[in-house]
């Protein structure tokens, strides 16, 4: 990304009538760096791939850089097979002395190219754009309908509805803010759901990083994931409930792109179980999405988000094996964030199967203790519990007790991390120190075989 800031307006204007001979007119433009040709040359794969009949491969190039004198204008032909023949240089044009940068391109489309589904991928595609809240850049999409008296034109403007969104914000931060208007909006539409918008605080984050940049000097890839969860919704007229696809954003360098395989193999294969997610499967669509299918979800909604990108962009990326290691190790660590932040929304599998015998365990330990005729016992048992001898101890009281003790131990105990160490005591009591010796007069008597 520039470090100076930079506008990126994408403009399309569509004729009224659809059997208009007029043409789809897309401009894209910007105030960066501005361009050379040979970046165009990655396009020849596109216009090959297209219809003639949709769009002939011509771009209308105009494009200056800080220094230069000129502001140049080229026609590039990329359907053209002599490459001598492909670049048409226009009339330029003089900037008298002014300082400034930038680069636009123009191409037509023909109105019988499927110009709504155009137009609905590129709303989708900016919205993508928009989820990075990248650093120096501002983005704006205009689609206007031209042709008739009642011309009409929507704007589709970079904005947040997050107050803690700051320019001197972090890109992981920028990236949670922007997932969050994503999920609010319910993905790739323009107008936000305004029974969603008022829960935004009630959005469960998860976050995780990860990079190879060990030594200061060094700028190597960058991995960040976030995902955002909305809890189950009980109101049946917002769309999004309970869906259970996810469509999982990717981005590699600050540009939106089909996932790659090496990170779908990720997704795929990370243990969800292990963080109360049961995935039914997943698949890669046509447009290059992933898409995760969820069995038997408890939330309204899974959205992800994975960037990676190079800290320098003259580094070369070592390749998918490096990628695929330090996404799982990134996802990892969101999903541990998350689970950290909200133990009791994402209990692993075994955990939730564990906590459904926690009533009847308590219900039974409470009706023992009470039936109890050892007074001594049951005062014990009641300190134990951190119930007070001057409350009026019922049988609902004690249960509701020993519920809250065992849930907080198996939520603690939920991790791969905690199963390694010893499970730690249901109640706080002295322990008998590992290293002290037995009394010298303990009775054989006394243990019994189980």
């Amino acid at each position: 990304m520039s470090e100076s800031p930079c506008r990126l307006t994408v403009s399309v204007k569509r004729p009224a009538e659809p059997a208009s001979p007029s043409q789809l007119r897309v401009s894209v433009s910007d105030t960066g760096m501005g361009s050379k040709l040979e970046e165009f040359q990655e396009l020849n794969v596109l216009a090959r791939e297209t219809p003639v009949e949709k769009w002939d491969g011509t771009l209308l190039i105009t494009t200056t850089g800080i220094n230069d004198d000129a502001i140049y204008r080229y026609r590039f032909n990329l359907q053209e097979e002599i490459s001598s023949a492909r670049f048409t240089k226009l009339a330029t044009t003089y900037k008298s002395h002014a300082q400034f940068s930038g680069t636009e391109v123009c191409l037509c489309l023909s109105n019988e190219a499927d110009a709504d589904d155009f137009i609905m991928w590129l709303v989708g595609f900016f919205h993508k754009i928009l989820v990075l809240r990248a650093a120096n850049l501002a983005c704006e999409l205009f689609v206007e309908q031209i042709g008739n008296a009642e011309s009409r034109s929507v704007c589709l403007p970079q904005d947040s509805d997050d107050v803690h969104h700051s320019v001197m914000s972090s890109n992981s931060d920028r990236l949670v803010s922007g997932l969050k208007d994503y999920a609010l909006s319910h993905g790739n539409t323009c107008d936000k759901c305004d029974k969603c918008i008022l829960n935004r605080d009630l959005l469960k984050t998860g976050i995780g990083a990860a990079n190879n940049a060990q030594r200061r000097k060094a700028k190597g890839l960058h991995v960040e994931v976030v995902l955002m969860i909305a809890r189950k919704a009980s109101d049946l007229s917002c769309w999004t409930v309970n869906c259970p696809f996810t469509q999982v954003l990717y981005f590699e360098d600050f540009v939106p792109c089909p996932i790659s395989q090496s990170s779908f193999d990720v997704l795929v294969s990370i243990d969800w179980q292990s963080y109360g997610f049961k995935l039914k499967g997943g698949f890669i669509d046509d447009e290059g999405n992933a898409v995760l299918e969820w069995d038997n979800i408890s939330f309204a909604r899974v959205d992800i988000a994975i960037h990676t990108y190079l800290e320098c962009a003259m580094l070369e990326r070592q390749g998918s094996q490096q990628d695929r290691h330090f996404v799982r190790k990134a996802l990892k660590s969101a999903l541990c964030h998350l689970k950290a932040d909200h133990a009791g929304d994402f209990l692993s599998c075994h955990g939730q199967r564990v906590l459904e015998y926690v009533p009847d365990l308590a219900e039974s330990i409470a009706g023992l203790i009470l039936s109890s005729t050892d007074k001594e016992f049951q005062d014990e048992c009641i300190t134990l519990l951190g119930l007070g001898s001057d409350q009026d101890i019922s049988e609902g009281l004690v249960q509701s007790s020993m519920c809250e003790k065992m849930v907080s131990i198996i939520e603690l105990n939920d991790t791969k991390e905690n199963v390694e160490d010893n499970a730690p005591y249901l109640f706080e009591c002295e322990r008998l120190d590992e290293d002290s010796q037995l009394d010298e007069d303990w009775d054989e008597d006394m243990v019994f075989d189980f």
